[in-house]
């Protein structure tokens, strides 16, 4: 295991920087440490028939481990010693869902390495991400067959994984799917909900064990209309709070590399909720009833989408969408391997690869702190990529 005492010691100092001046902002804004796509357990190599079949040293698989950790070990102290950091999220992918070893084995190297966060005095918030079910090798067709055992089922990721961090029990899911991936939380003191998303809601069948029996591959990568009409009936609906929504992606396919179902009609109720309008859409459920979906947001809403904060780019793109009047923040990747992440399909986004990591330096983490108000918001970085001071425009 190499040695990271010097770049621990660079990354606190850093940590403190951003502390004086969070503490020096409005009292009313809502801070917090993000942090994303650490793919925490193995990669599958080309062996000399270029098959990927070959498993990583396991050195290399126990440093990359103990290296997330140990990261998540500052960002988990420094935000228990600030009283101004409201919560910890993590933007998802988790894992790297290349093994074929089965479930328990991916999940025990998850939990070694973000076994940090089960210390933390402020909520853990975790949106799930597209490698997160371990089901992602069967969308490569050169990756060995898998058994459906060891795919990681919705049940898995509810009581294997989120319901083992603080803050899990104040957790509000769908109360039509007790397993749903999207959620909310509610800092009460600060009238703000912090709503998240689940960009993979496929909702693939189980057993009783946690066992899919259904279709193994991933369908999808989407907002179902199930969850945006829980985002309208259910999530949205204090008149008087704020918002910030975490996604393992951004809101639709301009700032992603894959095109996201469900994303316009996500777009146009935070369009309508913004503007104070209205805005409808119709699907068929799972039983086969038409639903009609009212988004009527009169003027009498006093609240406000403050932030959407999203990864999976493994690069980081600070970007106002001024049709909705919202900053849209991804950032880069915890894993030592980020910054070979692609950019976004839309040319127009500027993304900046951060593929100037290194080790035993303040850049081989890569953590942001999110200070989200009402008039302007603030992202401080940890390692790699740029600070920054976002203002919304006077309405």
């Amino acid at each position: 295991m190499k040695d990271h005492r010097i770049a621990d010691k660079l990354i606190e100092q850093r940590f403190e920087e951003i502390s004086k001046k969070t503490d020096a902002l409005p009292k009313t804004q809502v801070n917090y440490i993000f942090v994303t796509d650490t793919h925490a357990d193995e990669y599958l190599l080309k062996d000399e028939n270029g098959k990927l079949t070959v498993f990583e040293p396991e050195d290399t698989v126990n440093d990359r481990i103990n290296q997330i950790a140990k990261h998540l070990e500052i960002a988990v102290n420094i935000a228990n010693k600030n009283d101004n950091i409201d919560f910890i999220a993590v933007g998802g992918d988790l894992m790297n869902a290349y093994c074929i070893k089965g479930k328990e084995h991916v999940l025990s190297n998850l939990h070694r390495s973000v076994a940090p966060l089960k210390n933390s005095l402020k909520p853990v918030l975790i949106a799930f991400g597209n490698h997160d079910d371990n089901a992602f090798q069967f969308l490569n067709p050169n990756i060995p067959a898998a058994e459906r055992e060891w795919i990681i089922s919705d049940k898995d990721w509810k009581e294997k994984v989120t319901d083992l961090f603080p803050g899990a029990n104040r957790e509000v899911h769908d109360d039509r799917y007790e397993y749903s991936k999207y959620y909310y939380y509610d800092l009460k003191k600060k009238r703000t909900r912090i709503i998240i998303l689940d960009t993979m809601d496929c909702r693939r069948p189980f057993d009783e064990n946690g066992v899919v029996n259904g279709e193994m591959r991933l369908k999808r990568i989407c907002y179902t209309d199930q969850q945006l009409d829980w985002l309208v009936n259910r999530a949205m609906t204090p008149a008087d709070y704020n918002y910030i929504f975490i996604s393992h992606m951004g809101i639709d396919s301009a700032v992603n590399s894959n095109r996201m179902l469900g994303g316009e009609t996500l777009r146009e109720i935070i369009r309508a909720f913004q503007s104070r309008s209205s805005y409808s859409f119709s699907y068929t459920d799972i039983n086969g009833e038409e639903i009609t979906v009212n988004a009527d947001f009169p003027e009498s809403i006093s609240g406000k989408i403050l932030f959407y904060s999203f990864g999976h780019q493994h690069s980081e793109a600070i970007l106002y969408s001024e049709d909705i009047n919202l900053w849209q923040v991804a950032t880069g990747c915890e894993n030592m391997r980020g910054g070979e992440g692609e950019g976004g399909s839309d040319a127009s986004v500027k993304w900046k690869i951060l593929n100037n990591r290194r080790e035993g330096d303040e850049t081989e983490t890569c953590i942001d702190i999110i200070s989200a108000g009402t008039e302007v918001c603030h992202k401080f970085n940890i390692g790699p990529g740029d600070d920054a001071e976002m203002p919304y425009k006077c309405e």
